[in-house]
């Protein structure tokens, strides 16, 4: 396991060709990659991250990699199907002309000796933009232009060794009738990733150590890359590519200046970020821009914005060990609305305590209660379940229950609203999300959810049969209400092709009356399993009705609550490995929420409801029925 020989940070970057989805699986399968040369730590991320697909199902990908002046067994050559030689990228290369001299020879030799012992393999070499020299401002190369070349300038002999090298690499190529590609780069950058002397790498080791330096303003812009892209994009170029082409690749909105990025760092690190910036007289250009547009027409889209990466960067250089998160979530009120949810939460335990209503901590909610004892850091919603029994009995009491601030959303309830489970919502608020955003006549105040678990069948084919007769009329709803297609159908598409056409001559009245059906078929009849017919785990279908018979107690953000006496096995139901997080690059908000006012809740906390301070004499009050809403 990956996990086992990297920090999260690292294997956030390693894991990203896998989970991009860009990369076909049958054309990375069984292959075997060399990677010959280059700087240690690019080469060995280039390794992982063809390594980590191993750990997809039914994908085996072997990588060998071997350093600068490494002996490279023959047998190597002869069995790869890709070489990769990444010694031009983000490498600090000789400044004496005898060593670059020295170094070109080098080059020519591990190609001779490419010639004489691969014959299948496809050959790719990474490079940078420091091929181009100098830029005119503003200028954006492209693959095939050309900058201007300076003697005098320092860095020329830099320049000078990766045109030569990309030269005779592509005259070797086209000679030995070789199918091949380049890929160029901006400034590479990344956590654990060695940076050349860049703006960027300069900043944030600046900011994560809390230096004071002045930074000047100036108008030349750098492109950078992000390590994620960088091994997403060779990995695209390998499979979806046409061989004979040079590509360039950088990050998302990843063009800036320096004084940008130190405006990035002092808006997301304000208390650490320690960079003044100073007024300077423009001089001649010192940036290099790269142009994507070509890797972008065949389809490679970058993941990892510049501020993005920024963030990552400086935090992995600050080695805290606490938890990531991106601290720039939600327009800074992430941490209100998980006050706002622990009300909810506090409010629907007073009421189910009232009424003996048993309940449990459900989904990411149960998921931050065992890791995290408490919201998950990045989560933006909360939901709670119950057996079938238990939530008709919530139903029947809740309205009578509810503050009257707090509106109680379902389809009888609300025209216009289809969700098949309950929702509770907050009066004056908005909080709503890119589907029902759609639909701004309807309650779209901050929500919370409650959800039913549902019998299904003893067998395996009536599990099946239930199933998909559950989704079929989850789909017809949903998809009527959105005015969208009904797609995929996995094993069924005729049947869904069929249900789609079919949906339009169905009152939503009826459909919403065939989803309750399916949802509550077995509901008088003998079963020892459950499904989450209501929520989003229904393709995971049926487990064990036991382990929802008993509850225990856990910490949730200083409080007690429910969760299954077996919340082991659930939670490896629904997650698997639930102890894992999610990438890095990744912990941002479940819910894709385009309007949200807090409205009178912007300030709003429990303490100022009336509870105590301690969590012990807030639980005392909370058995009493002291309510968190007023």
């Amino acid at each position: 396991m990956l996990r086992d020989f990297l920090n999260e940070f690292q294997l956030d970057w390693a894991m990203a060709p896998v989970r991009s989805g860009m990369i076909p699986r049958e054309k990375i399968n069984k292959k075997r990659v060399l990677l010959a040369g280059g700087e240690d730590s690019l080469r060995q991320a280039l390794a992982w991250s063809f390594l980590a697909w191993n750990e997809k199902e039914g994908v085996s990908v072997k990588a060998e990699q071997y350093g600068e002046g490494e002996e490279i067994p023959e047998e190597s050559f002869r069995e790869a199907d890709y070489i990769v030689f990444p010694g031009l990228c983000s490498a600090a290369l000789p400044q004496d002309p005898y060593q670059c001299m020295a170094w070109l020879d080098d080059w020519f030799r591990l190609l001779k000796r490419t010639a004489d012992l691969s014959a299948k393999a496809r050959l790719i070499l990474l490079s940078d933009g420091r091929s181009f020299g100098k830029l005119k401002r503003g200028f954006a190369a492209s693959e095939y232009e050309e900058g201007k070349t300076d003697p005098l300038e320092e860095d020329f002999s830099a320049q000078y060794i990766m045109q030569a090298a990309e030269g005779i690499f592509i005259s070797w190529a086209k000679e030995n009738r070789r199918e091949f590609n380049i890929l160029r780069t901006g400034w590479v950058y990344g956590p654990g990733i060695f940076m050349l002397d860049h703006p960027l790498g300069r900043l944030a080791r600046l900011t994560a150590a809390g230096e004071e330096r002045e930074i000047p303003i100036l108008p030349d812009q750098d492109s950078y890359t992000c390590i994620h892209d960088l091994l997403t994009a060779l990995q695209f170029v390998l499979t979806r590519c046409p061989a004979g082409k040079v590509f360039h690749v950088t990050g998302l909105d990843s063009d800036a200046t320096a004084g940008e990025m130190a405006l990035i760092l002092h808006r997301n690190f304000p208390e650490l970020c320690r960079l003044n910036l100073v007024c300077r007289e423009a001089g001649e250009n010192k940036g290099i821009l790269l142009n994507t547009q070509l890797l972008r027409h065949y389809g490679f889209e970058p993941r990892v914005s510049l501020e993005d990466g920024l963030i990552i960067l400086v935090k992995s250089l600050q080695n805290t060990g606490e938890v990531f998160i991106f601290d720039n979530t939600y327009l800074g009120k992430l941490e209100k609305v998980h006050e706002i949810l622990l009300a909810y939460l506090l409010e629907i335990d007073r009421i189910c305590r009232k009424h003996n209503i048993k309940y449990f901590l459900a989904g990411g909610t149960l998921l931050g209660a065992i890791r995290h004892k408490g919201f998950i850091p990045w989560d933006d919603d909360a939901d709670v379940m119950m057996l079938r029994e238990d939530y008709d009995r919530f139903l029947e009491v809740v309205r009578d229950e509810l503050p009257e601030n707090i509106f109680l959303q379902l389809p009888w309830t609300e025209k216009g609203n289809h969700n098949p489970f309950t929702k509770l919502r907050i009066d004056n608020t908005l909080f709503a999300t890119e589907f029902t955003g759609h639909f701004m006549d309807m309650h779209n105040g901050i929500f919370f959810d409650v959800l039913s678990h549902d019998k299904t069948g003893n067998h395996s084919w009536s599990q099946k049969l239930h199933l998909m007769i559950t989704m079929l009329t989850r789909s017809i709803v949903f998809n009527k209400w959105g005015n969208t297609d009904i797609k995929g159908g996995g094993a069924h598409p005729l049947i869904c092709k069929f249900v789609d056409k079919a949906k339009y001559l169905i009152p939503m009245r009826f459909a919403e009356w065939a989803q309750n059906k399916a949802l509550t078929f077995f509901k008088n009849r003998d079963s020892d399993y459950l499904y989450d017919g209501m929520g989003r785990n229904l393709k995971r279908g049926a487990f064990p009705k036991k382990w929802l018979d008993e509850a225990v107690y856990v910490e949730f953000e200083g409080y007690q609550f429910p969760v299954p006496r077996d919340y082991d096995q659930y939670l490896a139901y629904l997650y698997g490995d639930y102890m894992q997080m999610i990438p890095v690059s990744q912990r941002r908000t479940s819910h894709s929420i385009v309007v949200m006012d807090l409205g009178a809740y912007s300030d709003f906390s429990i303490k100022d409801s009336g509870k105590e301070e301690t969590a012990d004499s807030r639980r005392t009050e909370r058995k009493e029925g002291g309510r968190c809403f007023r």
